[in-house]
């Protein structure tokens, strides 16, 4: 929203701590009730978006400058991890499943390699602000056709994997219909990256 100028970086940073606070009231009440598994995905969940959104500062100033994520190359590591393992297994054990179904597993995979193209999105258009500041996301460190390959191969195996989970892990026949149905958006989107860059993006 700030990028494209709908709000200011006040505006911005008002409601993203806004909504850290209410996510994180959230997530106390739910592992009041969970136990400490919870507690710990609430923990880490929270310092994750401040080490991510919030550059070298303001960890910096309580000398964890260092383990800011976005600044570091990790954030695309954490998306993974977090907008898709864990919010696609939590979900689950909260609703009182038990054990690890291979199809909860090919479905958290699949959502994470697609968050994280996301923000390959962004940090491909953004690497040449984010390399003034010091901010060494993947698409800064190895430049702008690692990010492209990147995009396009998290995408490719969210489809295959997709596609292939009702065949591979026992996942419902529907599952094959989603990729297929949504194919052309997703090469239009490949092809998107290949072909434009900046603000276009």
């Amino acid at each position: 929203a700030a990028q494209k100028g709908w709000l200011s970086p006040k505006q911005t940073a008002g409601l993203a701590t806004l909504s850290l606070g209410l996510a994180h009231g959230i997530g106390v009440q739910l592992s009041r009730e969970s136990g400490r598994w919870m507690w710990f995905v609430t923990i880490t969940s929270v310092f994750n978006a401040v080490a991510y959104t919030g550059g070298p500062y303001p960890l910096g100033y309580v000398g964890l400058g260092w383990v800011s994520l976005g600044y570091t190359g990790l954030g695309d590591v954490f998306v993974f991890a977090y907008f898709g393992i864990v919010a696609t297994v939590a979900p689950y054990y909260l609703s009182g499943g038990t054990g690890a179904p291979s199809q909860l597993m090919v479905a958290a995979v699949c959502l994470g390699f697609l968050a994280t193209a996301i923000i390959v999105v962004n940090n491909l258009r953004d690497r040449e602000t984010d390399a003034r500041c010091g901010k060494r996301t993947l698409a800064v460190r190895f430049g702008e056709m690692f990010a492209v390959r990147e995009y396009v191969n998290l995408v490719r195996w969210a489809y295959i994997l997709t596609f292939l989970s009702p065949f591979l892990f026992g996942a419902p026949y529907a599952w094959a219909a989603v990729p297929i149905l949504t194919s052309k958006a997703a090469v239009g989107c490949c092809l998107g990256i290949m072909e434009e860059d900046g603000a276009a993006l």
